[in-house]
């Protein structure tokens, strides 16, 4: 279903000293803005942050009176601690909230050095404006800031606070707090796991669920996410604009702002997803699935096998999922021979719908390993999975070896979970790969951070062997379509991390990239085929 309006929460803009930021200016997150179809946002400005308040909130009023974006760029003022004591700070922000051209405050305080408490006194100040209060919790949030923020919302219970940018590792925290304070919200913008729209309208209802959209990188992750949401039409609309215009006493829009699409990309294919509807004869497979996951900080209905293999299928037809790859979380955290067998049982029935990797813990090597052979006998297995990171068993560890030598005896593929830590980091293979070049190695989430993209990158460029995996890139600012242009799309093969992550988020994330659909379309099930084809 196409919204009428798209209203996002966490708009940014300037330049910083830590780093590459998205937006230097207004005009290039209007741009942004039209590319995926936002008539207005709220934005902060990084200068706020990084320098001081009191300056970088003057600078992001003087920049829209400058681009004359009033209409569509709505101001949001980076608050720290600090402004109590600044020489007149105070008035000039009760003065500014008087106009009510000042609704929303702004916490960062990870960057900002403070605990989300001590924003108290400030706040003492101005609840009589009745602000809407957002933290930015980009990053992992530990328990004392959930803490805090419950403490400041039964302390100010007119005051409406706002948790944006959280992902799955804060979202248990996210659902305590809305539970225990009816004044809490939460935007989507990061909310990758499947179904959590759904579950939030269901625990809260809709009306304290906001639109947002993360990093550029992330494009129209969101938006797809909200279009595919399996809620009610008028609780769609709710989340787009609805909740905030209400919030902000702002009132609903009668024209769309956006320009159109400016430049000549094609996107049929985003143009269909991001208003619901599915892809239609286009051939998808998915190359990075789960058929359940462990008890590690994820919230879903299914408890069984049986249960998500239900979801699965009917997630598949949905959204016309041709095939899905997957490995077997009891094979992964549990028991490598009975969980491979249980996956291969449940999903094997449903013909080519569904594939396996053989989840490889080397935990489990003596009793898996002389099995390999009958595992592949049959059509259901394609290759294997690790997932190193987890196990903390790292990739040069030699127990690994039965699997770099089976495939690439077999010429199989090899999806591995990749980050840049100290088990897993893609400049980790650099010779492994070379030492098997039959094999075919799936480097999982593309290195994951920043640093692990570069690695992933570098890897991929050098061996013809290594592809990157789509999944879970979307943790790092770095724009994907940059990967695609070094490495060439016939080196990148999709994947979406379900039954954990969302399909709708990913696929919304990798279509809505600014490239052409012809352009991304290999990567969607091609790769993968010519992968299949080099088996022995």
């Amino acid at each position: 279903m196409k919204v009428s309006s798209l209203f996002n929460v966490n708009g940014c803009i300037g330049k910083s000293a830590y780093g590459a930021t998205d937006f230097s200016n207004i005009s290039d997150l209007l741009e942004h803005m039209d590319y995926l179809g936002i008539d207005r946002s709220l934005v902060w400005h990084l200068a706020a942050r990084d320098m001081n308040p009191a300056f970088g909130n003057r600078k992001l009023l003087a920049e829209i009176a400058e681009t004359k974006a009033e209409e569509r760029i709505l101001p949001a003022f980076i608050l720290t601690p600090a402004c109590f004591y600044g020489n007149g700070i105070l008035g000039y922000l009760k003065e500014w909230f008087a106009t009510k051209r000042i609704r929303v405050i702004r916490l960062t305080p990870e960057m900002s050095r403070f605990p989300i408490r001590r924003i108290e006194r400030v706040l003492t100040e101005l609840a009589e404006f009745n602000p809407l209060v957002l933290w930015d919790a980009w990053t992992f949030p530990d328990e004392q800031k959930f803490i805090d923020l419950e403490h400041l919302a039964n302390k100010f219970p007119q005051v409406n606070f706002a948790i944006t940018q959280v992902m799955w590792q804060g979202f248990g925290g996210v659902l305590d707090l809305m539970w225990r304070c009816p004044n809490i919200y939460v935007d989507i913008s990061w909310l990758h796991m499947r179904n959590s729209i759904k579950l939030l309208c269901k625990d809260f209802g809709a009306e304290r669920v906001l639109f947002g959209i993360g990093y550029k990188s992330h494009y129209g992750a969101a938006i797809a996410e909200l279009a595919f949401a399996q809620i009610s039409d008028d609780e769609r609309e709710l989340i787009a604009h609805g909740n905030i215009e209400r919030l902000l006493k702002l009132p609903k829009l009668d024209k769309k702002l956006t320009a159109e699409r400016s430049n000549k990309l094609d996107k049929p294919l985003w143009d269909r997803f991001k208003n619901g509807e599915a892809l239609n004869n286009v051939k998808i497979i998915d190359a990075h699935a789960h058929d359940q996951l462990p008890t590690l900080g994820w919230f879903f209905p299914e408890t069984s096998l049986e249960e998500n293999v239900e979801t699965l299928v009917e997630q598949s037809k949905r959204l016309e999922i041709n095939q899905t790859i997957l490995s077997s979380g009891i094979a992964l955290f549990r028991n490598g021979v009975e969980g491979n067998r249980a996956t291969e049982k449940a999903f094997a029935k449903h013909g080519d719908l569904f594939k396996g990797y053989i989840g490889f813990n080397p935990r489990f090597s003596d009793t898996l390993v002389p099995l390999f052979d009958d595992f592949f006998s049959r059509d259901f297995y394609v290759g294997f999975k690790l997932l190193a990171s987890y196990w903390k068993i790292p990739l040069k560890d030699p127990s690994y070896n039965p699997v770099w030598e089976y495939a690439d005896k077999h010429h199989l593929p090899i999806l591995l979970h990749t980050w840049d830590d100290k088990y897993n980091s893609p400049v980790m293979l650099s010779e492994i790969v070379k030492k098997y070049p039959n094999a075919i190695f799936l480097l999982g989430h593309s290195g994951g951070g920043t640093s692990g993209r570069f690695e992933a990158i570098e890897l991929v460029k050098d061996n013809d062997n290594v592809y990157l995996e789509f999944c879970g890139s979307f943790t790092t600012s770095e724009l994907f379509e940059n990967a695609i242009v070094q490495v060439g799309i016939e080196k990148v093969v999709y994947g979406s991390d379900t039954s954990g992550h969302s399909e709708v988020w990913e696929l919304g994330r990798f279509l809505s990239l600014p490239l052409d659909d012809n352009e991304l379309r290999p990567a969607l099930a091609k790769n993968m085929e010519n992968i299949f084809k080099k088996r022995i």
